[in-house]
């Protein structure tokens, strides 16, 4: 399955724009310049949190460090972008403000790490002469991390949660109070997506221990997790650790609003739901153990022609078999 990227593009694209002008109307004027590694310094606030330092990249890693092994791993992860760079140069500038006569990093520190192992001495770097304020920190950071394939969904919420709590502040509100669609607007997602995020950030500390730790990387199956009755959330945790679809999520949870409607109201459910599947051959031998059987193999005249090896047509032999039964 080909991984799944995340590129600039439409209201996002729109998002970047109005936070970089945003930029260059409050914080001073923004322009691309070409600066000097050994004067960027990582920004303490930018929520990317790699072990691995400017100072490893310059002095190399001890074996005696408690953390080589992972920033070791981190080392490695840049192998491809380092490359990248000793063949091309940096593509995308880097984002810094001037902090005296050095630069802090606001957004790039892969980049900047790949170039100090790449050999280079420069960067080109789009540098804000002053430090924006918070939200709009927090907006270019998300902006240029959203493009990166490996950035976790842990990563992402981390973000979003600076991002939502700055403009909580800044428009004098509650975090709670900030909606999907203000979310949407804010980080240029659609409106499905901001409810997603909304729904995540205020889950449960079991669902965002199992996000943090990688064993929950899928934002709409968290959603649904979140969004679950709590005392079915350990079951939908479990299942999607093990590998369940989405779909099968859903499913689980709507099963238990069923059960839960026919507890509340007293209405039994007169309808039976047989599940699905996406294995042909699962279809095929439930409808053919059917119409072997002694009291209907003089229904397989109705089936005469069907293709069973195609989706839609199996679907259809499968309700007709079902309509059939029903008035034998």
């Amino acid at each position: 399955m080909a991984k799944k990227s995340f590129k600039i593009r439409g209201h996002l694209a729109e998002a970047l724009h109005d936070t970089v002008e945003s930029a260059q109307n409050n914080a001073g004027e923004l322009h691309v310049e070409i600066i000097p590694l050994r004067k960027i310094n990582i920004d303490p606030e930018n929520p990317r949190d790699l072990t691995f330092s400017i100072e490893d990249a310059y002095n190399g890693l001890n074996e005696s460090d408690s953390n080589f092994t992972k920033k070791e791993n981190e080392k490695n992860s840049l192998d491809s972008m380092t490359k990248s760079i000793i063949d091309q140069g940096v593509i995308n500038p880097i984002v810094v403000y001037q902090f005296g006569e050095q630069y802090r990093l606001i957004a790039g520190e892969r980049r900047t790490l790949a170039s100090i192992l790449a050999g280079k001495k420069d960067i080109p770097a789009r540098v804000l002469t002053s430090k924006p304020d918070t939200l709009k920190l927090s907006l270019i950071q998300w902006i240029e991390n959203i493009e990166r394939e490996d950035l976790s969904l842990w990563e992402r919420m981390q973000n979003l949660e600076k991002i939502i709590t700055a403009y909580a502040e800044k428009n004098d509100k509650n975090v709670s109070e900030i909606t999907a669609t203000e979310i949407s607007k804010l980080i240029g997602c659609s409106l499905q997506q901001g409810s997603n995020y909304r729904s995540i950030l205020n889950s449960s500390e079991e669902l965002k221990k199992h996000i943090k730790s990688g064993d929950i990387k899928n934002i709409e199956k968290a959603a649904v997790i979140s969004n679950a009755d709590k005392y079915l959330q350990p079951e939908l945790i479990a299942n999607c650790i093990s590998g369940s679809k989405l779909a099968e999520l859903k499913n689980v949870v709507n099963v238990n609003k069923k059960t839960n409607f026919e507890k509340v109201t007293g209405r039994p459910n007169t309808k039976i739901n047989f599940g699905f599947t996406e294995k042909i051959e699962v279809a095929k031998n439930i409808i053919t153990a059917v119409l072997e059987h002694n009291n209907y193999k003089h229904l397989n005249q109705y089936f005469v022609g069907d293709d069973w090896d195609n989706h839609r047509s199996l679907t259809s032999s499968f309700k007709k078999l079902l309509k059939i039964l029903e008035k034998v």
